[in-house]
């Protein structure tokens, strides 16, 4: 008689191995911190040093330096504020920030945690995971930067093109009273006359060719906000 083969759930030791085996793939790291003043850390994987640069020992029982000590100082007001107000309603936070690291300087990285509390609602700890994001940032911030740089350029063009309609504005005017003067004049005025209407000829086109930069202009402006 055969007998069905059951599988027996894996003991704690063997989930931690997964665990440890994922986010040592993906360039992050778990981690538990206690609700102190240090925010001392009682656990984490191994994987702590693909990212930091630093060994897990460093850090376990904040034995040499803590996870805040690795913030960019930049950023600090800025994680704090978001893990505070997410403790508050007791939901969970994502936040992008810089730690420097042990020989690759500054690195951007992503934080997903949240607060693990007790039956009266006492903070206990607050864990979560942190990965690598460097790629990522690093392309939106080279995006940002050539939005800011394009915006610049463009609004000098614009100015450009405001002075011009004003020129043109101006030679419109002439025009006018350079047509009136040659109707005084009669016949003598004929050549006048002639040169008159092609002034007024090229400042229309001009104005037309003006504004169609001014739109263009600010088009590739609003798609490059878009992006």
């Amino acid at each position: 008689m055969r007998t069905r083969q059951t599988h027996a759930p894996q003991p704690l030791d063997g989930e931690l191995s997964i665990f440890q085996s994922i986010t040592g793939r993906m360039q992050g790291f778990l981690y538990r911190q206690l609700n102190d003043a240090d925010f001392t850390v009682i656990y984490a994987t191994p994987s702590i040093r693909n990212v930091t640069g630093y060994p897990l020992e460093d850090f376990l029982g904040n034995a040499i330096r803590t996870l805040p000590s690795l913030t960019e100082p930049e950023d600090e007001a800025y994680v704090l504020d978001i893990v505070q107000d997410a403790l508050r309603k007791h939901e969970r936070w994502t936040v992008d920030y810089r730690i420097r690291t042990a020989s690759r300087g500054a690195l951007w990285v992503r934080e997903m945690g949240g607060g693990v509390f007790g039956d009266d609602g006492e903070l206990l700890f607050l864990e979560g995971l942190v990965i690598e994001v460097q790629g990522e940032r690093a392309a939106r911030l080279a995006s940002e930067k050539r939005l800011r740089a394009m915006t610049a350029a463009t609004g000098t063009i614009l100015e450009d093109v405001d002075d011009i309609l004003k020129a043109i504005r101006a030679l419109s005017i002439l025009s006018f009273n350079a047509r009136v003067e040659a109707a005084r004049a009669g016949n003598t005025g004929l050549g006048f006359a002639v040169v008159a209407a092609e002034m007024k000829r090229l400042a229309d086109d001009t104005d037309k060719l003006a504004k169609q930069i001014s739109t263009h202009v600010k088009t590739v402006r609003q798609t490059m906000a878009d992006e």
